[in-house]
């Protein structure tokens, strides 16, 4: 009797960042992450149906990541690989249908013509798979398998549909729905805007905004399970809690002020204050802002009670509530390497299970540390691969603690070092999402771009800050070292050390950097004498330049260049945290 011989294969499908980087509000971020989500579960409950997942060792719990790999018996791969196709685009369809009830929009024969050709005809997705015998070990098989599935990216075409009239608003290169009704794609959105079901949060008002079948999808979908909050509420975050402590008489107040208008509520299991966080804002509190955001018109003694009665909060407060938050792309260190090596291994397949085995235990952390409560907001949380938002005051230690339990958790048992890189972009809460994004990208490209050992460990973090209106500054430094600049946070916050001390660095940095150490030394010293008081001990002072100094050396060590610039720019993004990023 022939011996029945398995498969490995492996399944994956795109886009993922460009499909969760097309929004234009938090929300639209975290609908599309939990749309993969549930794509790569539908393909890899087929899959596990008929085989084993070796990764990832579980498809509950945590979001499913878009690459999967599993043991096939070698007659029903092919089979399989199909059948999984098929339950992703099956997905998909609920998906889309769920949404487009939901909606309840005006459709004729043209806007039904734009939805079948963008959800069903040439949906957005491009699905590959490739699978290997194990005829002599794992090893070759995956490799096998792996090598092919390379190859079928690289040789596949995709038909390019025709997109006529007006774009959508998230993508700008979709057509956007409408009817004939309309003349124009603007007018048909403004008058769906109107209806009494269409939130403005939904669909901003006046034609402002215009969306296509997967715009649609990503706004009326309700699957993801959780209201997330905009950008304005992550802001006011901190400053959110601190008045339901501090000033609950004076947030009730307002709160009942705003029960009395009919505007929508954006955080409706949120008793305390349920609204948007945007109220917080007392620039908010205008005719034209109100009419944008809450197709409202109030009149100036209503706005100017809310004021008066926000303007209470906040003195009660004792802060007001900083206009910016942190976004952070997380993601592991040479995952593909670390796999490599552990192939090399007599236990390959083992080994393999075990690392996905400590990436779905990572992933559980993630949970427990990026948390509403903690300041954190998650929105995707792949394995080895994490975005969330975070409030101005927490983002930076979320992260940080999420680093060293990566490092902790996911080479544990398996003779390797496993450590992961960040992007980090601190953005004002009205700036456009796709731009604080496309930093972000840029933040994790930066971060990623510093030397590697062996197994591609990196450890590396890049934080931008893009202040409004201004030119984005960018700091690279090793995780192991991030940790200093609470120091200098604290010291600008005590006004030991003037504001101006970083930009003094910053203009003297690259003559200082070319000199010897010990003349750099004396030098920053002197500077940073120039720019201290007597709140500031000798012995702190001291301590500061030393620790100063010695992350200087250790970002030269990771990037091979000098590296007082980047410690100048730590310095200011320590700055501008210490004031609040009220400035």
């Amino acid at each position: 009797m022939e011996r029945m011989t398995n498969a490995v294969l492996i399944f994956t499908f795109s886009p993922v960042q460009s499909f969760i980087a097309e929004a234009r509000r938090s929300e639209d971020l975290f609908n599309g992450s939990a749309i993969l989500s549930r794509l790569a579960q539908a393909a890899g409950e087929k899959l596990e149906s008929q085989g084993t997942l070796i990764y990832p060792v579980d498809l509950q719990g945590n979001d499913a990541p878009n690459v999967l790999v599993a043991r096939i018996p070698s007659e029903k791969a092919q089979e399989m690989a199909q059948k999984a196709q098929d339950a992703l685009l099956s997905r998909w369809q609920e998906i889309a249908e769920e949404a487009r009830q939901n909606a309840h929009l005006d459709e004729d024969h043209l806007w039904k013509r734009i939805w079948n050709r963008q959800i069903k005809e040439t949906p957005p997705w491009q699905i590959f798979w490739a699978y290997a015998e194990e005829t002599q070990c794992y090893k070759e098989a995956y490799q096998q398998a792996r090598d092919l599935l390379e190859r079928a990216k690289r040789s596949r075409l995709f038909a390019q549909s025709e997109e006529e009239g007006e774009k959508d608003s998230l993508s700008g290169s979709r057509a956007a729905l409408r009817t004939q009704n309309y003349p124009s794609a603007r007018k048909y959105w403004e008058a769906m805007s109107k209806k009494r079901h269409i939130l403005p949060s939904q669909v901003r008002p006046e034609g402002n905004e215009l969306l296509d079948s997967i715009a649609l999808v990503k706004r009326f979908w309700e699957g993801g399970g959780r209201e997330f909050p905009s950008t304005s509420t992550i802001a006011a975050w901190d400053f959110y809690q601190l008045a339901k402590d501090k000033a609950q008489d004076e947030l009730r107040k307002y709160r009942e002020e705003l029960d009395r208008l009919p505007l929508y509520k954006a955080r409706r299991k949120h008793p305390d204050f349920p609204y948007d966080g945007d109220l917080f804002f007392e620039e908010t509190l205008t005719p034209q802002r109100m009419k944008d955001s809450y197709n409202v018109e109030l009149d100036e003694e209503t706005l100017q009670k809310l004021r008066n009665l926000l303007e209470n909060l906040v003195h009660k407060t004792g802060k007001s509530p900083s206009p910016y938050y942190i976004l952070i792309q997380f993601d592991g260190d040479g995952v593909g390497a670390k796999i490599n090596r552990l192939l090399d291994q007599a236990d390959a397949e083992e080994k393999h299970c075990r690392f996905s085995q400590n990436l779905t235990r990572f992933s559980e952390q993630v949970g427990e540390i990026v948390k509403d409560e903690a300041g954190g907001f998650l929105i995707y949380n792949g394995g080895d691969d994490v975005l969330f938002l975070a409030s101005r005051e927490k983002g930076l230690e979320l992260a940080s603690n999420l680093a060293e339990k990566y490092r902790e958790i996911v080479g544990e048992g398996l003779g390797i070092l496993a450590t992961a890189s960040a992007g980090v972009v601190i953005a004002h809460h009205l700036t456009p999402l796709a731009r604080a994004l496309s930093l972000l990208h840029e933040a994790e490209h930066s971060a990623k771009a510093g030397k590697k050992d062996k197994e591609g460990n990196k450890s590396m973090v890049c934080v931008t800050l893009a202040k409004r209106g201004g030119e984005a500054l960018s700091a690279l430094s090793p995780w192991g070292e991030v940790e200093k600049y609470r120091a200098w946070v604290k010291a600008f916050q005590n006004n030991e050390v003037a504001g101006v001390f970083p930009y003094a660095l910053a203009r003297e940095a690259g003559t200082l950097q070319a000199l010897p150490p010990e003349a750099m030394k004396s030098m920053v010293r002197y500077l940073l004498d120039r720019h201290s008081g007597e709140k500031l001990s000798k012995e702190r002072r001291e301590n500061l330049l030393e620790d100063l100094l010695a992350w200087c050396t250790a970002i030269e060590e990771k990037t091979g260049k000098p590296a007082l610039e980047e410690i100048a720019r730590w310095l200011i993004i320590a700055r501008f945290l210490a004031s609040g990023g009220a400035e």
